[in-house]
C-alpha cells in the first residue's frame, strides 16, 4: 500500500536495536487537557506504589504492583523490577532469591499518560514454592519486596509475606497496563 506510513523508527547501532521515543505506543489514561505528545516524564516525586488486590491461579498468586501519580499529567512505562526481601525495619534490603523474571522480553512498552490521581498497574505472579523439587527450589519466606521502576520509581519497600524459590526465579513481572489490576 502507498499510502502505508511507518510511524515508528527504528536503528542498529553496535548490534543494538534501538529505538527512538516516537517508537513508545500511547495510551491515555485519564490524560486531560495536555496532549499527549508533550506530558513531562513521571518521577518519583510524583508517584506512589502499592500492591493491589491478590488473585491465584494454577500454583501462582498474581499482585497487581499499582502506580499511582500523585500530581500533574505525566507519562510512565516499562516493566518494574522486583526484588523479595527478608523486610522488617533492620533487615529490610537483605535478599531472599533471585530478582523477578520479567515475563514480558520482546514486547513493546506502552507510553502511558496518567492525569492526577490516575493509576498504571503491572502484574507480579509468585508461583506457590511448593511447586518445584526441594532440592531445585530451597524455599524462604520473605516479608517484602523491593520495587524499582528504572528513573521513574527509586527502589520501594513494599511489605508481602511470600515463600520463594532461593536457587530459581519464583517471582515474575510483567509490563505496565491500564488501570490498577495489573492485567
Amino acid at each position: 500500500m502507498k499510502s502505508l506510513r511507518i510511524l515508528a523508527s527504528v536503528g542498529l547501532v553496535s548490534g543494538v536495536l534501538v529505538m527512538t521515543s516516537g517508537a513508545l505506543a500511547t495510551g491515555a489514561t485519564g490524560a486531560t487537557g495536555a496532549s499527549a505528545s508533550t506530558v513531562k516524564t513521571c518521577t518519583s516525586a510524583l508517584l506512589s506504589v502499592s500492591l493491589g488486590t491478590s488473585e491465584g491461579a494454577a500454583g501462582t498468586i498474581y499482585y497487581p504492583v499499582v502506580f499511582t501519580n500523585r500530581g500533574a499529567a505525566c507519562a510512565i512505562w516499562g516493566v518494574p523490577a522486583v526484588q523479595p526481601v527478608v523486610g522488617g525495619a533492620s533487615h529490610s534490603r537483605i535478599d531472599v532469591g533471585p530478582r523477578a523474571r520479567n515475563d514480558s522480553l520482546g514486547q513493546m512498552p506502552v507510553r502511558h499518560v496518567l492525569a492526577a490521581h490516575h493509576q498504571v498497574s503491572a502484574g507480579m505472579g509468585v508461583a506457590e514454592s511448593g511447586n518445584y523439587p526441594v532440592g531445585l527450589c530451597e524455599p524462604e519466606n520473605a516479608g517484602a519486596i523491593v520495587v524499582s521502576l528504572g528513573t521513574f520509581l527509586p527502589p520501594t519497600n513494599l511489605t508481602l509475606k511470600i515463600s520463594v524459590c532461593t536457587k530459581v526465579s519464583s517471582v515474575s513481572t510483567r509490563l505496565i497496563v491500564s488501570g490498577n489490576t495489573g492485567a
